[in-house]
C-alpha cells in the first residue's frame, strides 16, 4: 500500500474526438494555423492532410475547431 502520495486525476475530454474525413483547423503554438482532412484516428491524437498535401497530427487535448464547408 502506498501511502502519502496523491493520485493524478485525468481530466476529461472538453470536446468529442473528430471522426474520419472531418475538416478541421488545428491552432499550432509554434507553427501556425494549418486546416485539413482528418485521415487517422489514434489513441490520443489524430493525423490530418492539409489542403497542400502535408500530413500532421495534433492531440485531443490541443487548440483545434471543426470547419463547415
Amino acid at each position: 500500500m502506498i501511502t502519502g502520495k496523491k493520485c493524478m486525476s485525468i481530466k476529461k475530454k472538453s470536446k468529442k474526438a473528430p471522426n474520419i474525413g472531418d475538416r478541421i483547423e488545428h491552432t499550432c503554438n509554434l507553427n501556425g494555423k494549418f486546416m485539413g482532412v482528418v485521415t487517422e484516428l489514434l489513441g490520443m491524437q489524430f493525423v490530418y492532410k492539409t489542403d497542400e498535401g502535408n500530413e500532421r497530427h495534433c492531440l485531443f487535448r490541443e487548440t483545434w475547431r471543426y470547419i463547415d464547408d
